[in-house]
């Protein structure tokens, strides 16, 4: 088989051209991953919007008719919802636990505070999307509910993920500041 240079020439190209896109692509993905929500304006405004994502998206769930829900959707609700109670318990007692560290431990907890609004928030747009698709009358079957479904997944699981990881930096910040040592993971 011969090289074609003329092909060899448009493939370097493309090839490029598709790095260029990607790179800046990435770039602009990372940029909006750092970039707060906006909601929030302080520290401990972050959690209490948290909150408030999580009261509102129980509120959500609650006005779906059950009536009309398939007998899977239906039995994945209460799981749901006992997600977002256990959420907003956590996020409570975290508002509580980090009003007792000094300013600067808060400060280096801000951007795990800021992915539990995050995933808080991703918790509300999926109980949102549920609303709407049980108004569309996308639910009535466990097939139709599959979209749906996975979408709260993917948010319950960004929940968890996103508790974890605060919890594991503040039980960090508590540990150094018990011992009073600065919280070298934290700076």
């Amino acid at each position: 088989m011969t090289s074609n240079p003329r092909t060899a020439r448009h493939a370097r190209r493309w090839g490029f051209g598709v790095g260029v896109a990607g790179a800046a692509a990435a770039a602009a993905m990372i940029g909006m991953a750092g970039a707060p929500v906006g909601r929030a304006d302080t520290p401990d405004d972050v959690l209490d919007q948290a909150i408030k994502d999580l009261t509102q998206a129980a509120q959500v769930l609650e006005q779906a008719p059950q009536a009309s829900l398939d007998a899977h959707v239906l039995a994945a609700l209460t799981p749901e919802e006992n997600l977002i109670g256990t959420s907003e318990s956590f996020a409570s007692a975290l508002e509580a636990d980090q009003a007792g560290l000094p300013a600067a431990d808060q400060a280096g907890l801000a951007d795990a505070d800021l992915a539990v609004l995050q995933a808080d928030n991703g918790i509300l747009d999926a109980a949102n999307g549920f609303f709407t698709a049980d108004q569309a009358g996308e639910l009535s079957s466990w097939a139709s509910a599959l979209p749906t479904e996975f979408t709260t997944l993917n948010a319950d699981f960004g929940e968890i993920s996103a508790i974890f990881n605060v919890g594991l930096v503040e039980l960090g910040a508590e540990f150094f500041n018990a011992i009073g040592v600065p919280d070298i993971f934290l700076s």
